[in-house]
């Protein structure tokens, strides 16, 4: 798979912080990910979501990465840069 921007400017490697998240939980963005519609599925749409490996806690699964809509990230500055 190709590395992409989002359209926020979030780079694969990019540490970022869910919005949604009250502790400001961070992690590693690692990509975007596209659920494709089935042809026989109505008013469904593809769904692309990003996939970060979360510093603190582990998905549902027991995976390190999850899933997350990519309007409840944001990119942490490094000013570094």
């Amino acid at each position: 798979m190709k590395n992409k921007t989002m359209q926020h400017g979030c780079n694969p490697g990019d540490i970022v912080r869910n919005k949604n998240s009250e502790s400001g939980e961070l992690g590693i963005f690692i990509g975007l990910r596209t659920f494709r519609a089935t042809p026989n599925e109505d008013q469904r749409q593809d769904y692309t979501c990003a996939e970060v490996m979360w510093f603190d806690r582990n998905a549902p699964n027991g995976d390190r990465i999850s899933t997350i809509q990519t309007n409840l990230i944001e990119t942490v500055l490094d000013e570094s840069r």
